[in-house]
């Protein structure tokens, strides 16, 4: 199986080194997406939300895959 990194562009940057065996890159979204609501509920629990904050998915031979925005993740409505 392929190897998938999840870089978070958030407040701070943090650089996934260890990376997740996935199917393939749909995987590989995915579960970005679940991980950025995941990050995303919890800053809503503080109080704040930054709907630039991003995950970026990179393969293991570091070529960019897709990036998932927190503002893709959540519906939001007035």
């Amino acid at each position: 199986m392929p190897q998938y990194y999840f870089h978070l562009f958030n407040d701070e940057t943090v650089l996934d080194k260890e990376g997740a065996h996935l199917p393939n890159q749909a995987v590989a979204l995915q579960q970005a997406a679940k991980m950025a609501r995941e990050m995303a509920a919890v800053s809503v629990r503080e109080g704040k939300l930054v709907l630039a904050h991003r995950i970026e998915v990179t393969d293991d031979a570091n070529h960019d895959v897709g990036t998932v925005h927190f503002r893709d993740v959540v519906d939001i409505r007035s």
